[in-house]
């Protein structure tokens, strides 16, 4: 389905008043993020060379240099990516499931129809998860989250896959928060050129100076255009348009007064995501383990270069000679012969020979670049990595419970960033793309139980579940107390609901629902259970009373009766 070309801009709609506010507000976000921004380029300088845009300069000709020239030891920039990948896999893997749909309400969430249309929901949204660039945003944002201490990605309703990721890079975006300390305006300075601007915006919405190009054909001169995103202050709720809407999104073409505005848009929640490593106080950006290592990461650089020097002067010193073989052809090859006339009256001041003898001990220095190789990567976090490793490595021995046990506590390390990345980016992830998909009619009616509650997800990664499998332990713990007090006096399981043990158990384990029976089928079972049971005591019952009868039947009790038939006639009597 080809994407319908936006309509004019009306120019007495209030556009320039629009874009008026947006360019004063760019121009004090600049002032705030100046001192961030310098930050960030020393990142990008020594640890992340390939990401950062700091200047939106049109028709730049340095983009394909080799970035990174300057990093001597990439051990930062390796563990950086390898920091990435496992929060990648650890928190959105895209090989399985990491989050659920519920409802605030466990009334809702008990009812038939409830339950088959939140499983409907999850599949649809997986699905467009999974078929547009979701998990390829995610990549690039959890590179950027340690690296910069802040990550940003636009969420952008699309005609082709629903909806369409736009991850941000360090420096080309200014953010700004509210008095929750919520993010809640991001701003974007970025180049396009003529044939993304004009297949974007349409003709008639750009300006006459990208017109002008479009008309002569030069399609690949790249424009600098502003993309601002904000709460809408002047909101008229129930207005048509954007005027109405609760946030509002305006491109321009940054510097060009003749034309307002290439688009307004109008959102009916946040669409973008902010994320931060950690916030201090009332900062709108963060600060990541990136910005930590970046002093061992400079002395690390510092060390190899002296390390190498170190070398280099050993393997090819410094050499003086004598001015009279200014004019002499000579050797420095190794092996190399040079005939020097008159050497043997020469004394020990001529020929060849080094400035001074060159025997570095470079033992100390490189323990300690191994020092400060292994204290970047504790800094990013590879020591959480590698841990399973150093368990199995350990000279004591180590249980499969003793390992669980000391993963959990390395992963409780993680718990406020994986908290706070999923209030600041799942949530809103998977709000608004539900939203997107409801209003266009992707998603089954909702059912009535539904109406009058507000849906919730769970998150059952691995990194969640490493956070929640800390309770499972403590469970076990007073499972194997109380078994072992049972054997001493076992009224004490009276104090246990193993019912509700099992089943919260289940839920921190991440075990799917359906393979748990239902309460009312838990009840069935145990009455029919306990209706055999008591079939069984009666058959075994009459058996008894029946070998009982025949016994009684078989002894003989004189005057040509059995015991049976004295019974019996005394009964009668």
């Amino acid at each position: 389905m080809a994407k319908p070309s936006p309509k004019p801009q009306p120019e007495n709609d209030g556009t320039q008043k629009l874009r008026d506010e947006a360019d004063r507000r760019l121009v004090l976000m600049r002032m705030d993020r100046l001192s961030w921004r310098e930050t960030w380029r020393e990142i990008s300088h020594f640890i992340l060379p390939t990401r950062g845009r700091y200047f939106a300069v049109p028709n730049q000709a340095s983009r394909g240099r080799v970035k990174g020239p300057q990093i001597v030891d990439r051990t930062a920039t390796t563990a950086l990516y390898t920091l990435g990948a496992f929060l990648m896999a650890g928190i959105t893997s895209p090989a399985r499931d990491w989050f659920r749909l519920a409802t605030s309400s466990e009334d809702a969430n008990d009812d038939p129809q409830v339950k088959l249309w939140l499983a409907d929901t999850k599949r649809r949204l997986q699905r467009v998860l999974a078929t547009g660039n979701f998990y390829a945003s995610m990549a690039q944002l959890f590179e950027e989250l340690p690296a910069f201490g802040t990550g940003a990605c636009l969420i952008l309703q699309d005609y082709e896959d629903v909806v369409r990721f736009y991850p941000l890079t360090a420096g080309e975006y200014y953010i700004a928060q509210n008095a929750r300390g919520e993010v809640d305006t991001i701003f974007r300075e970025y180049v396009q050129n003529v044939a993304q601007l004009v297949e974007k915006f349409g003709y008639d919405n750009c300006s006459p100076t990208i017109q002008g190009l479009w008309d002569n054909r030069q399609l690949t001169q790249e424009v600098p255009v502003v993309h601002a995103i904000m709460p809408n202050a002047s909101r008229q709720r129930g207005a048509f348009g954007w005027k109405g809407a609760p946030y509002i999104g305006v491109y321009y073409e940054y510097g060009n007064r003749t034309h307002a505005a290439l688009l307004v848009e109008s959102y009916p929640r946040k669409p973008f995501i902010a994320p931060r490593w950690s916030a201090v106080s009332n900062d709108a950006y963060g600060h990541g383990p990136a910005e930590e290592a970046l002093p061992d990461t400079k002395s690390l650089q510092v060390a190899q270069l002296r390390l190498s020097e170190a070398i280099d002067k050993y393997a090819r010193p410094p050499t003086m000679a004598d001015s009279s073989l200014q004019q002499q052809m000579v050797s420095l090859m190794p092996g190399g012969l040079t005939f020097v006339p008159g050497l043997n009256q020469i004394g020990n001041g001529g020929g060849i020979r080094p400035v001074y003898e060159v025997n570095p001990n470079i033992t100390p220095l490189q323990e300690r670049i191994q020092e400060f190789r292994q204290q970047i990567k504790t800094t990013l976090k590879n020591d959480l990595i590698l841990m399973i490793s150093q368990d199995m490595d350990s000279t004591q021995p180590v249980t499969a419970a003793e390992i669980n046990v000391r993963q959990q506590e390395k992963m409780l390390a993680l718990g406020p960033v994986l908290e706070r990345f999923h209030n600041e980016a799942l949530d809103p992830i998977i709000s608004t793309t539900l939203d997107i998909m409801e209003r266009g009619g992707l998603l089954l009616p909702r059912p009535d139980a539904l109406k009058s509650t507000s849906l919730k997800v769970n998150y059952v990664s691995v990194f969640a579940q490493a956070q929640q499998s800390t309770e499972t332990t403590g469970i076990e713990q007073f499972v194997r107390f109380i078994m072992a007090q049972a054997g001493v006096d076992p009224s004490v399981m009276d104090n246990v609901d193993l019912d509700r043990m099992a089943e919260r158990y289940g839920e921190l384990l991440n075990i799917d629902p359906t393979i748990l029976r239902s309460p009312e089928a838990v009840a069935s079972m145990r009455q029919q259970r306990e209706y055999a049971q008591q079939q069984q005591a009666a058959s075994e019952q009459a058996m008894n009373l029946a070998q009982g009868a025949k016994n009684l039947s078989q002894t003989d009790v004189g005057g040509g009766q059995n015991a049976l038939s004295a019974i019996m006639s005394g009964i009668e009597q």
